[in-house]
């Protein structure tokens, strides 16, 4: 009997990871494991599908997400960021293969030793980036004969605060205090300041020319190790103009680093009352496009010419792809497809790292494909 529990799997993104493996996959049981089991059994009702069953979830303790998750064959972990570390902790403890939609980062590949003397595999950053973006680069390595150079951008299109998750994710790509904005160049990690490395980025309609900059997005860490010879990996991306007003100027106006100050007699920290605005107004959930693009150039040789190889994804309009879920089905589905793969026992090696090693790059591409994924190839010789 093969089984997967989805931990958090009626999140924001988690959701779509479990309506594609009860799409998709031959799983015999399917568990969606949340803090919210009237949202939980709401879905399961939806969806109709008897192998799905619902449980609740404490991700707050390692013991017990340990005791979770035991017995199954594939964790797939759609928890919020604070909580990936927990769960991949619970993983190696129970022996359990796992993957996610957040990690790698230096905390998680830390732990690659003691994945690899459990003897499972932790397939870190199974989203769209980190995780689409990183296949792409990996099929553009594996189809040319030496790489130099690895370029990343991806346009987020979807409202500043779709749930608390998301809003958090945003805040966290601008914010000064986030330490690993890193681009990779001549074995070097080098650390960068919010809204810095623009770059004019031509992506697909509706979402269309965008500036891009760095963001602390875990490429840039793995796929300089994982890479032979590259010398250079750079990450940026971009939201949709109005939230990158937002939290530019939030940045300029110290409102992410303010202490907290007395307003007529209430003590409030300033950037934890923007959240919660935010949250509390119906603009906060507002915004005229939503969906997804990454573009994934590499600078290499081929056959001794000097090339670029470039990968751009689109995919249906928002409107023939369910409104906001043509956002959020773009970050989901990924994990239901990695999932299977490593179910299907298809994972490449055992350990901690990110998804370029652990999966195969062209099979992921083409289950991409099947799901009405647009990826479109193009090679430049220069």
């Amino acid at each position: 009997m093969k089984k997967i529990i989805v931990l958090g799997g009626v999140g924001a993104m988690a959701t779509e990871t479990t309506i594609d493996l009860a799409k998709t996959s031959d799983f015999d049981q399917i568990t969606v494991a949340d803090s919210d089991l009237v949202k939980v059994e709401q879905l399961i009702e939806k969806l109709g599908d008897r192998r799905l069953n619902g449980v609740k979830v404490n991700a707050e303790s390692i013991t017990d997400l340990v005791e979770l998750i035991k017995g199954y064959d594939v964790v797939a972990n759609g928890l919020p960021r604070d909580y990936c570390e927990n769960a991949i902790r619970a993983g190696i403890r129970a022996g359990v293969n796992m993957l996610d939609l957040i990690s790698p980062n230096e905390e998680t590949l830390a732990l690659d030793g003691e994945a690899q003397d459990a003897g499972i595999s932790i397939v870190g950053g199974v989203g769209i980036t980190p995780g689409i973006t990183n296949i792409l680069a990996q099929l553009c390595v594996e189809r040319l004969d030496s790489i130099e150079q690895i370029d990343i951008d991806f346009a987020a299109f979807r409202s500043i605060a779709h749930s608390p998750g998301l809003l958090h994710v945003i805040l966290w790509e601008f914010d000064p205090r986030t330490e690993n904005r890193f681009y990779y160049e001549d074995g070097t990690l080098v650390p960068n300041p919010p809204f810095s490395g623009a770059r004019t980025v031509h992506f697909p309609k509706p979402i269309g020319t965008q500036t891009t900059y760095y963001v602390p997005h875990g490429e840039s860490q793995t796929l300089s190790k994982n890479v032979k010879g590259v010398k250079k990996v750079f990450i940026r991306g971009c939201f949709p103009p109005r939230a990158m007003d937002l939290v530019r100027t939030l940045y300029k106006y110290g409102i992410y680093t303010a202490d907290e100050m007395v307003y007529r007699g209430n003590r409030i920290v300033p950037l934890e009352f923007i959240k919660h605005y935010l949250q509390s107004v119906p603009e906060g959930d507002q915004t005229e496009v939503w969906g997804y693009s990454v573009q994934v150039e590499v600078i290499g040789k081929l056959r001794g010419n000097n090339v670029l190889y470039r990968i751009v994804t689109s995919h249906p309009p928002m409107e023939k792809w369910g409104g906001y879920r043509a956002y959020s089905k773009n970050v989901g589905i990924p994990l239901s497809i990695g999932a299977q793969l490593v179910a299907q026992g298809k994972v490449l090696k055992k350990g901690v790292d990110g998804i370029e090693t652990m999966l195969p790059a062209a099979e992921f591409v083409d289950e991409l494909r099947k799901r009405d994924f647009v990826i479109n190839e193009s090679l430049v010789y220069r």
